[in-house]
């Protein structure tokens, strides 16, 4: 008999869960939502080490402090070779004494230039105007007057022949009326022969000479004026455009020489403060990492590649990052558009790193941002809680659990049994007193991977079926 009831039994216990399958009762439990975060320790505060040329681009390093490394502060941390740039300041600083000193004579000649100017166009302007009044003058008086110059020096020439010839006849008349010539009177009878003679040739000469003179002279000297007149004509109009171009050309050059001048000392600062930026140290105690820690992420891979003796690291790029003695650590991590809403600041949760992943401490989220990073993730902070029996450092990996949205008693169902109707809504399939089910409209509240929080449609104790 007993082995026949429980016979009996298997069979009933059998249809009772055939009869519970699919079925879900509604009663208040407990809802969380659990957002895992793969997350890595970084520094809370550090600086990134890198050179910020303004001139230079060859950087070669000749010693380098190892990753990891625990510092001081003004130890060096990477040692550039210098020897080139030196060469080069050297070279600078000696052109740029010559070229202060052009510059000086530049700017003299300039002031010189600047004075001279206006004063060579108007010596220009009154020799054109001195040498033109000239030709008016000659032409309108002097040449007629030089020619009657020489036309009555003939005339006088000829007088003056005549009044010897006459004198010397009247002397001959005198003398020779008693026929007898004293020696007195022969002496004044020689003289005045000879001054006939003189007058004789002085009329000669004069005659060529006046032909001479009007003939070639006085033609010659009215060209003369005549030319003067238009070459200081031409000249001063010759200096009204090339001595203010020659200004302007020499202000324009000086000006040039000054931008030259101010470049080349803009260039020499930069080189000296290239120079100077080569001498890279710590600026505090601390530990020195490679490569980049911004945004969240710490990237070595590009600077490991140049940070070895010998090779050229490249500028404008964070080589190594310090991190200051005694920095706090930060958890971060990167999520995806659909955890949003499950992390709000503030929330918290626990955390494991890779030394043990059974012993956890607390976190708690203090930053989420509100725009996707450039892959479309949204970086998230989280401030941890760890022991001191735990020594994580930059670099190392968590993973935490944030949990958000703690209902302690919400009407929760599984996923499964929801329907997604056409017109957005949601329904469920509530099973009535006579075993019938009815589908009814549902308002959702807050859900995760495997359960959603029913705010209306449903009551506690109601089944529901697949």
């Amino acid at each position: 008999m007993r082995h026949s009831l429980i016979i009996c039994l298997t069979p009933l216990l059998s249809l009772t869960s055939l009869a519970q399958a699919g079925e879900y009762t509604v009663e208040p439990k407990p809802f969380k939502i659990v957002t895992t975060l793969d997350a890595v320790f970084l520094p809370a505060h550090s600086q990134a080490i890198a050179i910020q040329p303004e001139k230079w681009t060859d950087f070669i390093v000749t010693q380098l402090v190892p990753h990891g490394t625990h510092v001081k502060k003004g130890d060096p941390l990477i040692g550039i070779d210098s020897r080139q740039l030196d060469q080069q300041i050297a070279a600078a600083e000696k052109a740029r004494k010559a070229d202060a000193l052009t510059l000086d004579q530049a700017k003299h000649d300039l002031a010189q230039l600047e004075i001279t100017t206006p004063r060579s166009l108007a010596t220009s302007a009154r020799k054109a105007s001195e040498d033109q009044e000239s030709l008016t003058w000659y032409t309108q008086i002097g040449h007629a007057i030089e020619i009657e110059t020489s036309q009555r020096s003939i005339q006088s020439a000829e007088r003056r022949l005549a009044y010897q010839i006459e004198e010397l006849k009247q002397l001959k008349k005198m003398y020779g009326e008693d026929n007898k010539t004293e020696e007195t009177e022969e002496i004044i009878l020689t003289r005045t022969r000879n001054a006939v003679d003189h007058a004789r040739f002085t009329l000669k000469t004069t005659q060529i000479e006046a032909a001479h003179t009007l003939k070639t002279t006085i033609p010659r000297k009215l060209k003369s004026h005549q030319r003067a007149a238009e070459d200081s004509r031409i000249s001063h109009a010759s200096a009204q455009k090339t001595l203010p171009r020659e200004l302007a050309q020499k202000r324009i050059a000086v000006a040039k020489a000054i931008h030259d001048d101010k470049e080349t000392a803009k260039n020499l600062l930069q080189m000296k403060a290239d120079r100077a930026m080569m001498q890279i140290t710590a600026p505090a105690d601390g530990v020195i990492y490679y490569g980049k820690m911004k945004q969240g992420k710490w990237t070595p891979t590009t600077a490991v590649k140049s940070l070895k003796v010998g090779g050229k690291i490249p500028a404008h790029t964070t080589l190594m990052t310090f991190i200051p003695h005694k920095t706090p650590l930060v958890l971060s991590a990167f999520t995806e558009a659909p955890n949003l809403s499950a992390l709000t600041r503030g929330a918290n949760g626990s955390a494991t790193t890779e030394l043990n992943r059974y012993q956890s401490f607390p976190v708690s989220l203090t930053h989420i941002n509100t725009y996707p990073e450039t892959d479309g993730s949204f970086r998230a902070t989280l401030k941890p809680n760890t022991s001191a029996s735990l020594h994580v450092v930059p670099g190392m990996k968590a993973t935490a659990k944030i949990i958000s949205h703690a209902i302690k008693d919400a009407l929760k169902i599984p996923t499964e049994y929801l329907t997604h109707t056409d017109d957005g809504t949601y329904t469920v399939n509530v099973k009535l007193a006579d075993g019938k089910t009815t589908s009814r409209k549902v308002e959702i509240g807050r859900s995760n991977n495997d359960w959603v929080v029913i705010t209306q449609g449903l009551v506690k104790d109601q089944v529901i079926v697949e």
